[in-house]
C-alpha cells in the first residue's frame, strides 16, 4: 500500500478551505474511558483508562463521527469517492496521501483493522491519521487533490 485517501464532499471542503483538519484538533488522541461509560461495552475492545486504540474504537465507531484529532482514510479510491460525493448526491474532492511521506512531517497512521475487532466499516479498511501536534494534516503529504 502506497497511497491513502480521503473524500471530503464540498461542504466539508469548504468550511475548512481545503485543509485536513480534524473535528477537535490539537487536542490528545488518547480519549480516558471509565466504568460506567456508555461506549464501555462488552466485545467493543475498549479498555478502561486511556489509550490511542480506545480512541481509534471511539473515531470509528458506528460511523457516528465522535470528535478526534484524527482523520480517516482509505487504501481504496472507490471508498473515498463514495464518501466525498455522499453515494453520487453531490460534488467533492479525494485527497491522495503518500503513506511514504507520514513519518517525514510527523503523522501517526493508526490500521482501524489490524487493531479493532469490530470494525464499523471493514471493507473501508480504514487508517486514521494524527498529526504530530494533533492538529492539521500537513499539505505536504498530499500528492494529488482529485475533484470528484
Amino acid at each position: 500500500m502506497k497511497y491513502l485517501y480521503r473524500g471530503a464532499n464540498i461542504h466539508f471542503f469548504n468550511e475548512r478551505d481545503g485543509k485536513l483538519i480534524p473535528k477537535t484538533p490539537h487536542e490528545n488522541f488518547c480519549a480516558p474511558v471509565y466504568m460506567g461509560s456508555p461506549h464501555a461495552t462488552m466485545g467493543s475492545g475498549i479498555t478502561m483508562g486511556a489509550s490511542t486504540i480506545n480512541t481509534a474504537i471511539l473515531h470509528q465507531l458506528e460511523q457516528k463521527g465522535y470528535p478526534t484529532s484524527g482523520l480517516s482514510f482509505t487504501p481504496y479510491f472507490e471508498r473515498a469517492e463514495y464518501y466525498a460525493t455522499k453515494n453520487g448526491s453531490c460534488n467533492g474532492y479525494v485527497y491522495k496521501i503518500d503513506i511514504g511521506l507520514l513519518e517525514k512531517y510527523g503523522v501517526s497512521i493508526i490500521s482501524v483493522n489490524e487493531h479493532i475487532e469490530h470494525p464499523a466499516i471493514p471493507e473501508d479498511n480504514e487508517h486514521i491519521l494524527v498529526a504530530n501536534d494533533f492538529g492539521e494534516i500537513p499539505r505536504d503529504v498530499v500528492v494529488e487533490l482529485i475533484s470528484v
